[in-house]
């Protein structure tokens, strides 16, 4: 899921479950984008504009799916409630960032907090004042007929073959330039919009477009693959918080390296905001093993295990998986990255076995060797 400019989409894909069927032409005809949501939210800060907005007005654009799907993801990390939301809708429409409290105690509200009024506020109030050009971008979204692609191009990435389907949202109002909540893939108009104009992204193209649902759709293929995995095994809970936290770390880094870098580490430099993240990986890489450790160790609390993943928001998740897949990528090519992405529980020991002396860090070969044993497997458990 992207956080900026596009996904990450960060944490939380180790929830996905959900069912899919063969590709039937109902379902190809799913794969045109639904724009309820985007067009509501267009009405609305027009509304805003010339002073007309009510309160049924808003109501409506509220009980939106695409609404919920905008709030779902920022509660992926964070913690928003739609209460919340509807208040920084209510005063992006009359010129003003909402003052927002944390829904509960916590690093997850404190982050919902920062996103509404750092993120999406600023971005509502600049929507309101470039109206014409998100409509034009609507418009230019209608009209690109490559977004069916998105569907092969994220099953070419996955460890094994399975059936795929998604639905199409193009939305406007969130934290994400994209990302994908359960079966549903959406691309934010506004976020990445907004994004461009304050420099922090260029605006995406309409080959980015696609590429950003075959990253969502990634994950919810991947997703599948992983929950079948992960029900192969018997977890302690330290082992189950162990594996969250290596799954999140394959999935953004296998859809990051693969699709959006073009299965290169210098195609992922040239991405905005990355070289910056790509910057910190020693010490990303540092951070993941003291993750490791202590979930090894714990679980960790909720808490603790929110504030240790911290340094991973953003664009962090991505650029370390990223990262070590391309290390094991230049030894042993895409077949490498495939088996290791078919049991994340040999990503430490694998990356150790590839990476040469150039690249100045390795996982604690005792840490790898135990995150490669963890779990029973229920065929045997059940003997």
């Amino acid at each position: 899921m992207w956080g900026s400019g596009k996904c990450r989409l960060t944490a939380g894909f180790w929830l996905l479950a959900f069912g899919a069927s063969l590709l039937t032409p109902q379902a190809l005809a799913q794969q045109t984008p639904d724009f309820t949501e985007a067009e509501a939210m267009l009405h609305f800060l027009q509304s805003c504009a010339a002073g007309k907005a009510s309160p049924q007005e808003l109501d409506r654009l509220m009980a939106l799916p695409g609404t919920e799907l905008v709030v779902e993801q920022q509660n992926i990390s964070r913690r928003v409630t739609m209460e919340q939301y509807r208040s920084v809708l209510q005063a992006a429409c009359a010129r003003k960032i909402a003052v927002v409290k944390p829904a509960e105690a916590g690093t997850r509200a404190e982050r919902g907090v920062e996103g509404l009024t750092q993120d999406v506020a600023p971005s509502l109030l600049w929507g309101r004042d470039n109206l014409p050009l998100l409509e034009s971008r609507l418009d230019e979204l209608r009209r690109n007929r490559s977004i069916g692609d998105a569907l092969p191009l994220a099953r070419k990435y996955l460890p094994e073959q399975i059936p795929l389907v998604a639905k199409f949202y193009v939305v406007m109002g969130g934290r994400a330039g994209a990302a994908a909540i359960e079966d549903r893939l959406y691309f934010d108009v506004l976020s990445s919009s907004w994004r461009a104009s304050v420099g922090k992204s260029p605006y995406t193209s309409p080959a980015e477009v696609v590429e950003f649902f075959a990253h969502e759709a990634h994950h919810l293929g991947y997703g599948q693959i992983l929950d079948r995995k992960r029900a192969s095994f018997q977890f302690t809970p330290a082992e189950d918080q162990t594996w969250r936290f290596l799954t999140a770390t394959l999935m953004e880094g296998s859809a990051t390296l693969l699709i959006n870098g073009h299965e290169t580490l210098s195609d992922v430099q040239t991405m905005p905001e990355f070289p910056v993240y790509l910057a910190k990986v020693p010490e990303l890489l540092a951070a993941m093993q003291d993750v490791l450790q202590h979930a090894l160790a714990g679980p960790m609390s909720g808490e603790d295990y929110d504030q240790s993943t911290s340094p991973f928001l953003g664009m962090g998740y991505h650029a370390a998986g990223a990262k070590i897949l391309s290390v094991i990528y230049a030894r042993r090519g895409l077949e490498g990255v495939m088996e290791v992405m078919a049991d994340p529980r040999q990503l430490l020991t694998t990356y150790n076995d590839c990476a040469s002396p150039a690249e100045g860090f390795r996982f604690d070969p005792q840490l790898g060797g135990r995150v490669a044993r963890m779990g029973k497997s229920q065929e045997k458990a059940t003997r």
